[in-house]
């Protein structure tokens, strides 16, 4: 019944009042007048009823607009509101709430919210509707929403429960709002705190290792003897970078490590290491450590090893137990690389539980490697110019004695032949010794030559097919007269039946000739020597064995070096510059072969073998001769021959030679001297000298040539010059040479030159 009703019902019953107060008129005055003080506190009670009615319909205007507000703030609100019962069902819903988990308002009714709870969540969701039993507000919970058909995304859920006036919970009103973008920014925050602590470290560990490296250089650069370097590098990893740490570097060229430098913390762990190196060293061929590192060049980093991985390393149980007393925990191995050179490795080793190697360890090993690689080179190169130093002044001591000695005697029989007359027995045995020693310092100086061409790259082959059998025999026979005197007996297998090789057949001669004067010098009295010549497959191999002094096992790896000696004392008791074995080395490699030298010790002889590849087979074809021999070396006759050099002796000794061949020949010591006889006795030969004060003979052949342009005649002309360089074989034949002649040149082979010379000319 509402105001208005209650109005009416009490204004009938006013009505009804005044008719009764009119039939009572005769009743007594009291009951009136009480009737009437009713009547008028109801009609008070009336009038008041009305101004509460009036101002319950404005509180009803105000509630109806607040509710209207309310449901407006609801429905358009940009946080999700629900409102489920104590189970979760959805019994009320907002615009926001339906858009967040992308159902239509209308369907959201009865559905129940764990429906829209990914899946992870949902244990968490009931302990938290259990939870709210006993609250009546829940803290904030962040949760994985899984709308429909839309990917899940962060709320945050706020909930207070509803309870009725006997405090039951009838409903629970959620608060539904999206933190994705809160949680993409405190995820940016924490990365960008992740990075600003990373950045940290990293600058520390840069700054660490900047100091690190640096210290490294200054030690290395301290000292250039070889094993301090080597102890350095162990000594600078320890204990910074590792628990112990082993440098391995390659030494005498040898594919394996001999004597590696190990360092430890403890004294106890390097004893164990040592151990461990020489009674179970690892193969040369191992797919794992050094071994690995050094053939690959590439580093190899183990960041946990595990028992397992040690026993399968293993080779008995023994080993296991040695390994496991290391307690290695993690290990890494870095190659020492120079310029694409490989020096050896280096090995960091951890024993400690919590350090465990990562790529940034291996990034700061590989630095110190890369500097110790560059102090182990300067070291090793300073080393080796130390040791080329001493081997250049034992060189020119041995150069000035071999040639200071075959001069004493020549000198000494000279003056004795000058002072006195001598019968004819002493004399011709003066000459026979003066004329050995004479060859002898010839062949000094021209493996001295032979050398500088070597190193300057500028020795040239005149190749062609050749049999090596007649080389052989000269070769052979070269040496017969100094074997006969030592009684050495010089045996020897040819097999004639062996193809042809390509080759110079003077230089071939002279790779044998110096291996069998090598077994004769070395070879006592009464020895032996011998030579084989067989086929071997597709190669042709010259074999050269002795019963010498032989080969100690510490010089073998040095015996084809220039310089090098067994023994450069004073006391030795064998001559010569030790330059032969490295050209025989050399003129092999020039013709695609190989040498090699054997020998079980000293003592016990030597045996050098050579190896050559064979022509293949071919049709045969005529191979033109670069030079026309003549066999008739003393016709000489009605050459008109003009010596051109400013050595009085060496002027005088040409000049009887070729006179004695038949050549009308005039000498004179100047290019001035030459020109004006060139002008006057018009001859068929110049034979001229290089080096000669104020002109030399490049300017003579320039002016003749010069002059020869406008005459059109064209003189034969012979360099003879003791420069015996390639580079000036070649200056002699642009200058417009035909032929350059190194000094000393024995008459017949001077003969020979200008006989050919002028026949060929004849020839054309």
């Amino acid at each position: 019944m509402d105001v208005d009703d209650f109005s009416q019902q009490l204004e009938t019953l006013r009505s009804r009042v005044i008719g009764l107060v009119q039939r009572t008129g005769s009743e007594p005055y009291s009951q009136q007048e009480l009737t009437l003080e009713a009547f008028e506190e109801l009609q008070i009670t009336l009038e008041e009823l009305k101004i509460a009615s009036e101002e319950l319909q404005v509180t009803r205007i105000v509630i109806e607009k607040e509710r209207q507000r309310y449901q407006e703030l609801f429905d358009f609100a940009p946080d999700g509101y629900l409102v489920t019962d104590t189970f979760g069902t959805i019994l009320e819903a907002n615009r926001a709430a339906s858009i967040h988990l992308n159902v239509l308002q209308r369907f959201l009714i009865g559905k129940p919210l764990l429906t829209f709870i990914a899946q992870p969540d949902h244990q968490a969701f009931f302990n938290y509707l259990t939870q709210l039993q006993q609250l009546d507000r829940g803290g904030e919970w962040e949760v994985c929403l899984q709308p429909r058909e839309k990917i899940c995304f962060d709320v945050a859920l706020t909930v207070v429960t509803v309870r009725n006036e006997k405090g039951q919970a009838v409903a629970l009103r959620w608060l539904m709002r999206d933190i994705s973008q809160r949680k993409h920014l405190e995820l940016q925050r924490q990365q960008l705190f992740a990075n600003e602590q990373a950045a940290r470290i990293a600058a520390q560990a840069a700054e660490k290792r900047s100091n690190f490296l640096a210290e490294a250089s200054s030690v290395l650069a301290s000292s250039l003897d070889y094993r301090i370097t080597l102890t350095s590098v162990a000594q600078l990893a320890v204990p910074t970078l590792a628990d112990w740490c082993i440098v391995d570097v390659i030494e005498d060229n040898l594919p394996v490590f001999t004597n590696p430098v190990i360092v430890a913390s403890e004294p106890a762990k390097e004893g164990l290491i040592r151990e461990l190196q020489q009674r179970y060293p690892i193969s040369i061929d191992a797919d794992y450590g050094p071994p690995k590192v050094l053939r690959t060049g590439k580093p190899e980093l183990v960041t946990n090893i595990l028992e397992s991985s040690l026993q399968r390393k293993s080779s008995n149980e023994e080993h296991f137990s040695l390994l496991c007393q290391l307690q290695l925990k993690s290990q890494m191995v870095v190659p020492l690389l120079v310029r694409e050179r490989k020096l050896g490795t280096i090995l960091f080793a951890s024993a400690q539980p919590g350090r465990h190697y990562t790529t940034v360890d291996l990034e700061m090993a590989e630095e110190l490697a890369q500097r110790a690689a560059f102090a182990i080179e300067n070291a090793q190169l300073y080393q080796q110019a130390q040791e080329a130093n001493r081997i250049k002044e034992e060189f020119l001591a041995i150069v000035s004695h071999e040639l200071r000695t075959p001069l004493n005697s020549m000198l000494g029989w000279v003056q004795l032949i000058r002072t006195r007359k001598w019968d004819e027995a002493t004399t011709s045995k003066a000459l026979e010794i003066i004329e050995r020693n004479a060859k002898l310092q010839r062949k000094l100086i021209e493996d001295i030559l032979d050398i500088s061409r070597i190193v300057q790259g500028q020795i040239r082959l005149n190749i062609r097919k050749i049999d090596l059998v007649p080389i052989i025999q000269a070769a052979i026979e070269a040496v017969l007269p100094t074997s006969e005197i030592k009684d050495i007996q010089v045996e020897f297998n040819l097999d004639s039946s062996v193809g042809q090789v390509m080759g110079d057949a003077e230089r071939l001669q002279q790779v044998v000739w110096n291996l069998l004067s090598n077994a004769v010098k070395f070879t006592p009295n009464g020895g032996q020597v011998e030579v084989h010549l067989e086929q071997v497959n597709s190669n042709v191999q010259i074999t050269v064995s002795d019963t010498g002094k032989g080969i100690s096992t510490d010089f073998l790896p040095y015996i084809f070096e220039r310089f090098r000696q067994a023994d450069s004392t004073t006391t030795r008791a064998d001559n010569g510059l030790g330059l032969g074995l490295a050209i025989v080395h050399h003129l092999v490699e020039m013709h695609s072969g190989r040498v090699c030298a054997v020998s079980e010790g000293e003592g016990r002889g030597a045996k050098f073998t050579v190896l050559l590849p064979l022509v293949e087979p071919q049709p045969e074809q005529l191979i033109k001769e670069s030079q026309e021999n003549v066999e008739n070396l003393s016709i000489l006759n009605g050459l008109q021959i003009l010596v051109v050099d400013d050595n009085a002796d060496t002027q005088e000794l040409i000049a009887f030679i070729l006179e004695k061949s038949g050549g009308q020949v005039t000498a004179v010591s100047s290019v001035g001297e030459a020109l004006e006889a060139l002008e006057r006795l018009k001859p068929d030969v110049l034979v001229s000298d290089i080096g000669m004060p104020d002109e030399d003979g490049y300017s003579l052949i320039r002016k003749v040539r010069a002059q020869e342009t406008e005459q059109g005649e064209k003189i034969l002309a012979v360099a003879l010059t003791a420069f015996a360089r390639e580079e000036e074989h070649s200056l002699a034949l642009e200058a417009g040479f035909q032929v350059h002649v190194s000094k000393p040149i024995e008459p017949e082979e001077l003969v020979k030159v200008v006989a050919n010379l002028t026949k060929n000319s004849k020839q054309v």
